[in-house]
């Protein structure tokens, strides 16, 4: 096994005609990060580990052995997550190995699709009984993406129509393996909503600040014995306004692509026809990237979604981008290509398809939001004391 094929996930057997996809190292990182902070953890429990100092006595025999349960199934997990889980191709059939393990014949696939999912994209088999089974591996998600998740699908498309799938095929339009497209087409509606690597850390931060916007509100003034009516109102009101800016940034901000029109969600939201769209371009943008829709009239509506900053990041970005594009141009009906390109300056040279987030955007937005992940927790806590006790 090569060092491309190890990397990827990708393990060539001795046996002529058999591929087996499972997680790379890349994707097993994050789990092995959380197994060392849970084994941390519980190392450094004084209760687990008996210790011989005055006061502090450690538990009986029995508990302890309870206690290193939980350690024991979650690394059964995430080696089950890890390594297990995937898919083997054979000239006969697809094995799915889940955690139950089933056999597929080739034909009886009706389709190989590629959906999205939590951020990500995962690929569908479906059957021609009508069952749906997607594949824990290969996939690409939040901080454990595969840049080469559409070589992988290429290569199971491709043995399922060597072994039976062409007939089948022949039937599917749309581009396969595009962001979004469901069974082969591009569903009747699709919604992009930003990246969980966009809007998880802002998530948190606001919701950190709503937490000690309450605890704000609830603490005793240096003049006051308790907490004033007015100090609790303007906290809630604080508090609730940051939450729902939350949902907002979450659920509210985005685009809808419809047969017959761009629904473009913001602060103002604006529907755009699609012939009455000119282009389809990718522009910097405060250190990164987005998408500007070029209408016919000249007017120039920038898209909160995909978008790309200099420590956010949409590793799904180019495949967004080409999915806009693949609908604009399908719904125009636009044959030729226009320019798809935002002018730039002279001095500046064109921009080049985006690579992904590099090691150290990565380790940034894990740092940030374990931190604010603890503070989140923090603040409950403390918050929790002061309701109980009152001060």
């Amino acid at each position: 096994m090569n060092e491309e094929a190890r990397s990827g996930g990708v393990e060539w057997s001795g046996m002529v005609g058999r591929v087996r996809y499972r997680a790379s190292w890349q994707q097993s990182l994050p789990l092995a990060l959380i197994l060392g902070v849970l084994v941390l953890t519980q190392l450094s429990n004084p209760l687990v580990w008996e210790h011989h100092r005055s006061g502090l006595t450690g538990l009986p025999f029995e508990p302890r052995v309870l206690a290193m349960v939980p350690l024991l199934l979650v690394t059964l997990e995430l080696w089950v997550l890890g390594h297990y889980v995937g898919v083997t191709l054979t000239p006969e059939a697809v094995v799915v190995h889940n955690l139950r393990r089933r056999t597929i014949p080739w034909t009886d696939v009706a389709e190989v699709a590629v959906e999205p999912v939590t951020g990500g994209r995962r690929v569908v088999l479906y059957e021609t009984g009508g069952r749906r089974t997607p594949l824990r591996m290969p996939s690409s998600g939040f901080l454990s993406p595969d840049r080469r998740l559409d070589d992988k699908v290429a290569t199971i498309r491709g043995w399922w129509l060597a072994h039976g799938g062409a007939a089948r095929a022949a039937d599917t339009a749309g581009e396969f393996g595009a962001w979004g497209h469901t069974f082969g087409r591009p569903p009747e509606r699709l919604g992009i909503r930003p990246a969980p690597s966009r809007s998880v850390p802002t998530v948190l931060l606001l919701c950190w600040l709503a937490a000690d916007a309450v605890m704000a509100g609830f603490a005793v003034g240096p003049d006051a014995d308790h907490p004033t009516l007015l100090g609790r109102t303007l906290g809630a009101l604080v508090a609730i306004s940051l939450l729902l800016g939350a949902g907002f940034l979450s659920f509210g901000r985005g685009v809808t692509l419809t047969a017959d029109h761009l629904v473009v969600r913001g602060l103002r939201p604006r529907t755009v026809p699609w012939d009455a769209i000119q282009g389809i371009a990718v522009e910097r943008h405060r250190g990164g990237r987005r998408l500007v829709v070029l209408e016919a009239g000249g007017r120039r509506t920038p898209l909160p979604v995909p978008r790309v900053g200099r420590v956010l990041w949409d590793s799904e970005f180019e495949a967004k981008v080409q999915t806009l594009r693949h609908w604009w141009r399908t719904h125009a009906e636009i044959g030729t290509t226009p320019a798809e390109a935002a002018p730039q300056p002279p001095d500046q040279p064109p921009l080049l398809p985006y690579r992904g987030p590099r090691p150290w955007q990565k380790g940034v937005l894990v740092l940030a939001c374990v931190v604010l992940g603890y503070e989140i927790l923090l603040s409950v806590l403390v918050g929790a004391l002061f309701l109980t006790f009152g001060q």
